[in-house]
């Protein structure tokens, strides 16, 4: 897909160059995580995660896969990259950003959606 809105262009850029991000994308590509998880996979600092991870989701590079609800009544979120490859092309007067989005992923929401809707 190829993308057209000039601040999500600039975002997805931002993105891949910012450490942090493109760690924290490429850890929940195939598997979502909670942020803590992420922080002490990829050993990245607690705010700057909460602070990358917020960003990432305004423009729909994460998403919440799940929602889980621990024993104690606290909740966080399991995240997944909704972003399986991307690639930037300068050209003459031009950028072009092709992503690939990731399919299973979205498949996976999908098919939690139909169930919880079947469960009724």
């Amino acid at each position: 897909m190829r993308l057209d809105d000039r601040d999500r262009k600039k975002a997805l850029i931002r993105a891949l160059l910012d450490d942090y991000s493109r760690s924290i994308l490429e850890s929940t590509m195939v598997v979502s995580k909670s942020v803590i998880d992420i922080t002490r996979e990829q050993k990245i600092p607690m705010t700057s995660a909460y602070r990358k991870v917020k960003e990432l989701k305004e423009f729909g590079m994460l998403k919440v896969e799940r929602i889980v609800l621990t024993e104690d009544g606290k909740k966080y979120e399991m995240l997944r990259s909704t972003i399986r490859s991307a690639n930037v092309i300068f050209e003459k007067d031009s950028l072009v950003v092709d992503v690939a989005s990731n399919v299973e992923a979205d498949e996976k929401m999908v098919k939690r959606f139909f169930a919880l809707r079947e469960a009724r």
